[in-house]
């Protein structure tokens, strides 16, 4: 694939896990950014992904955080 600018961004989007920025990248997305955002003595990790194709962007279905609890419930059952 030839590496695209910058300037070939259609959309963005931003997650907050490891876990959500692989299955963009898997998606197709671009990495174009990385920060921690500073809290209340707290740092959490930002990932700002770019869709850079001309088709409609393809969005991984994830889990949210109740969703994912309960699958690690589970586990243990």
């Amino acid at each position: 694939m030839s590496r695209m600018s910058i300037e070939d961004t259609k959309r963005t989007t931003e997650v907050g896990t490891i876990r959500e920025l692989n299955l963009y990248l898997e998606s197709g997305w671009v990495l174009i950014l990385s920060y921690c955002r500073h809290s209340n003595d707290t740092q959490t990790p930002r990932f700002v992904l770019a869709w850079q194709s001309d088709d409609e962007p393809t969005r991984p279905e994830l889990l949210d955080e109740w969703e994912l609890h309960e699958m690690e419930e589970q586990k243990y059952r």
